[in-house]
């Protein structure tokens, strides 16, 4: 695998791995109300990714240009993980990375100005301003499931907060977002508001 991470990110990576009290620092607590299906379904999804030509996309590895700096290179190791390139983020130097592994999957948010990349839970669902947005992430075996509440500032995701979901409503699918609620989908066919208190 070649990839290329700035030193400030491995850092804070190393941080969160060897402390995971450091995640609950910044979870809150949440309300959820149910909502009908006309609902969630009217609340459309933001389409929020374009095609950049810049991007190269060959057999097994993606090429992200960066402004000023040596191009960020992410190579395929079938064993370990696959990378997909799903675009960039409308009006933005943001370009979207899919990692998938054996046993995870995570998202990478790269900045092709600074070179900067944000890990993200999940693929984000964007709101109407295209500043704020979600990621819900689809947990391993040990792993509870979480919704990572984010927001863009000067180019970077910011995570403002993280939902831990209740263990008896695993989540499909969140449809939009708003600055502080959001529309989710069940397994089991249910619809919910959730808020943050």
């Amino acid at each position: 695998m070649q990839i290329f991470i700035p030193m400030k990110d491995y850092i804070i990576f190393v941080l969160l791995f060897i402390s995971p009290q450091a995640f609950s620092q910044t979870t809150i607590p949440y309300r959820h109300t149910e909502i009908s299906g006309s609902q969630y379904n009217d609340c459309e999804k933001i389409k929020y990714l374009d095609t950049n030509t810049l991007i190269k996309t060959r057999s097994k590895k993606i090429t992200l240009p960066v402004e000023g700096k040596k191009s960020m290179v992410f190579v395929d190791n079938p064993e370990f993980e696959e990378y997909k390139y799903l675009g960039d983020i409308k009006n933005t130097k943001l370009s979207l990375v899919q990692m998938l592994g054996p046993n995870e999957e995570v998202y990478y948010l790269i900045n092709r100005s600074t070179g900067a990349v944000d890990t993200l839970i999940g693929e984000p669902v964007f709101s109407k301003n295209m500043q704020d947005f979600a990621c819900l992430n689809n947990p391993g075996t040990d792993e509870q499931q979480r919704i990572q509440i984010c927001e863009i500032i000067n180019g970077a995701a910011h995570t403002r907060a993280y939902i831990n979901i209740k263990p008896y409503a695993f989540l499909r699918d969140i449809n939009c977002i708003g600055r502080n609620a959001l529309f989710a989908k069940t397994y089991e066919h249910k619809y919910w508001k959730i808020t943050l208190k």
